[in-house]
């Protein structure tokens, strides 16, 4: 199996996962009445602010992660990741707007509208690492972010796919088993179809 084949994917994969991601809120409120969604939208915007410090805010491992984008001749991706650092990130994608004013109040919307940005921006961010660290040869590294990526939640088709494509081509099936079930609890739009290719990939071990 080569990486070249997934690598030509990733760009349209990771596209998809912007539209996906929208697409996915948009159906948590599809098919509930129009007086419904007025009434929990007026009764979200009197909630009190809620107090938001405690949250599990995503801290970037640099100290852990491997530091050889700038030996790749990338270091404007490794200036991203380091920015990115100095932000307050969380993954809020299973919300939409109304949850997060109902639980924390309008007042902090804006922030953690914020927060979750950043999240968006953070994966899309590892994706594209991994990406170009393969590109690089670099399959250690790229092995390392993409698990990361996974680590934190990522739901983005071509991190699933590069990082099983790693494991195939070195057989582990451990690992790869461990991914599939991991694909296995995303909630997305995007799990179905991570889980088709992962057992794909997996099929084609020998």
């Amino acid at each position: 199996m080569h990486y070249i084949t997934i690598i030509i994917c990733c760009s349209f994969l990771a596209l998809c996962f912007v539209v996906s991601r929208n697409v996915s809120r948009f159906k948590k409120t599809h098919g509930q009445s129009r007086e419904s969604l007025l009434e929990r939208e007026s009764e979200a915007n009197s909630v009190r602010k809620a107090d938001i410090s405690t949250l599990p805010y995503i801290e970037i491992p640099l100290d852990t992660l491997p530091d050889t984008l700038s030996a790749c001749g990338h270091s404007g991706l490794a200036d991203e990741l380091y920015a990115l650092a100095g932000k307050k990130i969380l993954n809020l994608s299973m919300y939409t707007n109304t949850d997060l004013k109902m639980m924390y109040g309008p007042a902090n919307l804006d922030t953690l509208s914020a927060c979750d940005d950043a999240y968006a921006d953070l994966i899309l961010l590892l994706n594209k690492i991994g990406k170009t660290l393969l590109e690089a040869n670099d399959v250690s590294s790229a092995e390392q972010f993409l698990s990361y990526a996974v680590s934190i939640g990522s739901d983005i088709t071509a991190s699933y796919t590069m990082l099983a494509t790693i494991y195939a081509d070195q057989h582990d099936k451990n690992q790869l088993n461990e991914l599939i079930q991991k694909a296995e609890t995303i909630t997305s739009l995007s799990g179905r179809t991570i889980q088709i290719k992962l057992h794909s990939i997996k099929s084609g071990l020998k």
